[in-house]
């Protein structure tokens, strides 16, 4: 009996201290290798290291491990990123280098017209671009926030069930001039209709913005980072953790949007990737 209470005195201890290794170590995000531009390469490694590091030119990447010693490294490659060889580091006992491949990929055009009070989007006046360049570094800090601890595990799953109005990647006119490509998707919805969280995360940002309108900004861990704009309303709260499924607003038309919708869209190593990719679809 006394060799029993010890055993599992001792199971008890194995299992806290388990607890306590990052949670970098238990989670996984299933993604299929899309190494184009606005997609993902997964570029697989093995390591005895609990705690891998790795990098794209200077910026952090996602690092999950898959099962014993093989890990994986996500990596956003840019929507304007040119085709041909790229290299990331991986950092564990040594420094090791890994190349990949991007693949040449085009992207459709759309052109939008905006009219009345919403051409003010198009060719924002002097004081919309002084409203404008005060958001700049706070959206910007928002996309560069890298939490070491992973937040969410598993596939992600929609964070509404409309129609897709606007794929990812775009190439945009508005009123014929052209603009960034769509670095999203969009979802047709009826105004005030529930947006909720598509994984686990940490609510970053809470605001009402000049081209976003109101928006949330969820940090998932490693430099995963989605967003959420055009919400009519915002449920969410700086700071609050949230759990997948959760509601964190409402479909709205804020901001620079031609009728309610929700404009999803996903940062992964301060780039623009396809949300598609993190639902386990290629496009």
């Amino acid at each position: 009996m006394e060799r029993f209470i010890l055993r599992l005195k001792k199971l008890k201890k194995i299992s806290f201290l388990l607890l306590l290794l990052p949670s970098i170590v238990l989670a996984s995000i299933p993604v299929k290798n899309t190494p184009i531009p606005g997609g993902i390469a997964v570029i697989d490694f093995k390591t005895n290291s609990t705690n891998p590091t790795a990098f794209y030119n200077t910026t952090q990447l996602y690092v999950q491990r898959i099962k014993d010693q093989h890990w994986q490294v996500l990596v956003g490659i840019p929507l304007m990123e040119k085709s041909g060889k790229k290299t990331i580091k991986v950092q564990d006992a040594t420094t090791r280098s890994f190349d990949f491949e991007v693949i040449e990929h085009s992207y459709t055009e759309q052109h939008i017209t905006l009219k009345g009070k919403k051409k003010k989007y198009v060719n924002p006046n002097l004081a919309h671009m002084d409203r404008i360049k005060k958001e700049r570094p706070i959206l910007s800090s928002a996309r560069k926030v890298f939490s070491n601890n992973t937040l969410s595990t598993g596939l992600f799953i929609r964070p509404i069930n409309g129609v897709t109005t606007s794929p990812f990647g775009l190439k945009r006119f508005y009123n014929n001039q052209p603009r960034r490509p769509h670095t999203g998707l969009d979802y047709a919805g009826d105004i005030g209709a529930p947006i909720t969280a598509p994984a686990d995360g940490k609510v970053i940002l809470s605001g009402e913005y000049f081209f976003n309108g109101n928006a949330v900004f969820l940090d998932h861990g490693q430099g995963l980072i989605s967003v959420y704009i055009h919400m009519d309303k915002r449920l969410a709260k700086q700071g609050q953790q949230i759990k997948q499924g959760e509601i964190i607003g409402t479909i709205g038309q804020t901001g620079r949007a031609t009728g309610p919708h929700l404009h999803w869209g996903i940062y992964l190593n301060q780039t623009v990737v396809n949300p598609n990719l993190l639902m386990g679809k290629l496009l």
